[in-house]
C-alpha cells in the first residue's frame, strides 16, 4: 500500500508538472494580432489566365474584385498571368471570383497547389491543430 502510495504521489506530480509546463509554453510568446483580435480567417485562391494582362486590363480587373464583398487583397501578375486574391470565405465564393475575372474577357483556371509535389510534413495536421488549440485555451494574455 505505502508503495502504491509514492506511485500515486509521484504520477500526480509528473501530470501537474506538465501541465505547469503546458500552460507556461501557451503564455510564453504574445499572441498574435488575429487572435487577439479575434479576426476572421481569410482564404487564398490563385487563378491563372488565359493570355497576357495589359495595365488597362489590370486596372479593370483590381477594381471588378474590388467591388466584390469580402475580398481582402489582390495581386495581378502580368509576367505570370496570375491572379492571388484573399478573401473570407462566408461574404464571397470563388465563383464570384471567377466571375468578376470573367468580366474582363479572361478566363481563369484556379491553381491546383495538391498537384505540386514537395517535401510533406510528417506529423499529421490534427496534431498540430491540437497543440495550437490547446495553446489558445490555455493562454491568458
Amino acid at each position: 500500500m505505502e508503495r502504491f502510495k509514492k506511485l500515486l504521489k509521484i504520477s500526480g506530480y509528473t501530470v501537474l508538472s506538465f501541465f505547469i509546463a503546458l500552460v507556461i509554453y501557451a503564455n510564453w510568446e504574445e499572441p498574435s494580432l488575429s487572435d487577439k483580435l479575434d479576426l476572421k480567417p481569410i482564404e487564398l485562391s490563385v487563378f491563372t489566365l488565359s493570355h497576357e494582362v495589359s495595365g488597362e486590363d489590370s486596372l479593370q480587373i483590381a477594381q471588378n474584385l474590388a467591388n466584390n464583398k469580402g475580398i481582402t487583397a489582390s495581386t495581378i501578375n502580368a509576367q505570370g498571368k496570375t491572379i492571388s486574391i484573399t478573401y473570407h470565405a462566408d461574404e464571397t465564393s470563388e465563383n464570384e471570383l471567377k466571375q468578376a475575372i470573367y468580366a474582363e474577357k479572361f478566363e481563369a483556371k484556379k491553381v491546383d497547389f495538391t498537384a505540386f509535389k514537395g517535401p510533406q510534413c510528417p506529423v499529421p495536421t490534427e496534431y498540430i491543430d491540437f497543440i495550437v488549440n490547446t495553446k489558445k485555451a490555455l493562454c491568458f494574455r
